[in-house]
């Protein structure tokens, strides 16, 4: 009886043995990342998004920043109303003094006084509105960089969507 010979295999079965023992593998991981769905994106501004992903963290400090112009401009659009408000009724209580300027009695000191007084009162509310209109712009001025900020930092800028809900949750 002949002896069984204990060469190798040649190289070329061994090659073919190798990737008939890795193919199972490869195609169980293309399997499975044709399975997982990719991660879904989301992005500021309207245009279209570019450039690298936001970390976490640069997604916190956009998302930030978003609420916080945001929350300003409300704040400022109410603040906008009620200064229109005074500023008619500054208007309307002008041309109210104007009428008893007409109908005052300039002979009485009392009448005098009376109209003066209402004067004085109604150059406070102006001295008021005014520091309110100062501090209104201020306020105007400090959301306009913010939102430049935001704008420069954060607008068309894509991100993940995982990272905001878990921003969200308070990862």
């Amino acid at each position: 009886m002949p002896a069984l010979s204990t060469n190798h295999p040649r190289p070329a079965m061994r090659t073919l043995i190798r990737t008939l023992l890795i193919l199972p593998l490869l195609a169980a991981t293309l399997a499975v990342a044709a399975d997982k769905p990719g991660k879904k994106e989301g992005s500021f501004g309207t245009g279209t998004a570019t450039g690298a992903y936001l970390t976490r963290d640069q997604l916190r400090v956009c998302l930030a920043r978003q609420t916080k112009v945001n929350s300003e401009n409300a704040a400022m659009v109410a603040e906008q109303t009620a200064l229109t408000a005074l500023k008619a009724d500054i208007t309307r209580g002008g041309d109210e003094l104007k009428q008893k300027l007409e109908a005052l009695d300039r002979t009485s000191a009392d009448a005098v006084d009376g109209y003066n007084g209402l004067v004085t009162a109604r150059d406070k509310q102006i001295d008021e509105y005014q520091k309110r209109v100062d501090a209104f712009n201020a306020r105007v001025e400090a959301n306009g960089a913010e939102r430049d900020a935001f704008g420069q930092g954060c607008n068309n800028r894509r991100y993940f969507e995982e990272d905001e809900i878990a921003i969200k949750k308070g990862k």
